[in-house]
């Protein structure tokens, strides 16, 4: 190569999270399993309640585990951190939409 451009490493872009909506935030190697941590990326709509309109506000994170493709011969996991809102006019409690990454109560990403 005569003239080589490079930028930084990017693991989202690697493992092909942006299509579904992820970004990796950390991740944690052991010799028989890769776990990537991961957030949503926030869209718009997320933080407003979809029965009364309100803006909710934020109350804390849960976790998902989803397997996902296999990257070398480790098994991956992916750990995506969900946010949870709260609207305080009506008191409705909902997540993050996670529909992008994998359908509800999957066990396996999209790209698995």
């Amino acid at each position: 190569m005569d003239d080589a451009t490079f930028c930084t490493p990017d693991l989202t872009t690697f493992c092909r999270l942006d299509e579904l909506g992820l970004v990796v935030v950390g991740q944690h190697l052991e010799p028989d399993r890769a776990v990537l941590e991961c957030r949503v990326v926030a869209r718009d709509d997320d933080a407003f309640c979809r029965q009364c309109g309100a803006e909710g506000t934020p109350r804390g994170t849960v976790s998902r585990r989803l397997a996902h493709e296999p990257f070398g011969w480790r098994p991956t996991t992916l750990l995506v951190r969900v946010r949870r809102y709260r609207c305080e006019s009506c008191g409705r409690v909902w997540r993050q939409d996670t529909t992008a990454a994998a359908d509800p109560r999957a066990k396996l990403s999209r790209a698995a």
